[in-house]
């Protein structure tokens, strides 16, 4: 498969699925959320591509559009739409292409227009095209769709898997906690452990257990982190939120296999953490 050609076969994979309607109404956010909202495929399963489809309904788009962020494939399609590709590594989110290309939709998206997102587990990922995908679900298989209002929103109608309104909004904080880079809120102390361990105990997090507890503690009721250049690896803590708070409801994931590190030396770095 091309890079060219993943907006393509994610939408080919995601549009026979059928979407639902919102339940509670349309979840309307400002069109940067897009790059929290990007997260949430990635929550449920690490090898998912990406793809956004921007459409105006009675018009024909140029791929001019939008300038192109660094490794995103923009394309302009046979109905009139643009659409971009976003590769996915199979280990971290594609946090550096996903959040300067939300800022560069929100630039360009006009009342009227159709945004969606979808993503989906394509088989491959980006460091070897050749090689399987670490995983083979269909988990974070998902789509967004939704309309530009007159205020230059977005108000996301439609979904893949079925979602009422408070469970995208629950789901679309713990993301855009990641792209905000917080704040990292918690209720209590047990909050805290409880995402704190959700976390550490996930491979797809990519982080050694060890080292978190040298870069992120509990201050003043939210996560700090000392450490600018460990920035990149919060991506997991967005994940221990959502995993958390989501448990039980409409998404669901698997993790590629048993944590690294015992049950012992998690809860122990979890306290080192939380104080």
């Amino acid at each position: 498969m091309k890079k060219t050609e993943i907006a393509a076969k994610v939408f080919e994979a995601m549009d026979p699925v059928p979407l639902s309607e919102i339940h509670g109404g349309d979840l309307v956010v400002p069109v940067t959320d897009l790059a929290g909202l990007s997260l949430i495929p990635w929550f449920c399963d690490a090898s998912v591509q990406w793809a956004l489809r921007i459409a105006l309904p009675g018009k024909v788009l140029n791929k001019s559009l939008l300038k192109k962020v660094n490794d995103s494939f923009i394309a302009a399609a046979e109905d009139g739409s643009v659409l971009v590709g976003i590769p996915g590594n199979g280990i971290e989110p594609s946090t550096f292409t996903l959040f300067p290309l939300a800022d560069a939709v929100a630039n360009v998206v006009q009342p009227g227009m159709s945004l969606e997102l979808a993503a989906a587990n394509l088989g491959v990922v980006k460091r070897d095209w050749d090689a399987r995908a670490e995983t083979s679900t269909t988990h974070g298989n998902q789509r967004y769709v939704g309309a530009i209002d007159a205020q230059g929103r977005w108000a996301i109608g439609r979904s893949t898997p079925a979602l009422t309104v408070a469970e995208l909004d629950a789901a679309l904080a713990c993301g855009r906690m990641v792209a905000m880079d917080g704040p990292w809120t918690v209720k209590d102390k047990s909050h805290a452990s409880a995402v704190v361990m959700e976390w550490l105990r996930s491979p797809q997090a990519n982080v050694n257990p060890m080292a978190v507890k040298a870069f992120v503690t509990l201050k003043d009721g939210a996560f700090t982190n000392s450490d600018p250049g460990m920035v990149r690896k919060l991506c997991g803590l967005g994940l221990g939120f959502f995993r958390h708070q989501l448990e039980g409801g409409p998404f669901h994931w698997e993790d590629s296999g048993p944590p690294r590190n015992t049950q012992q030396e998690l809860e122990e770095v979890a306290r080192t953490v939380v104080g």
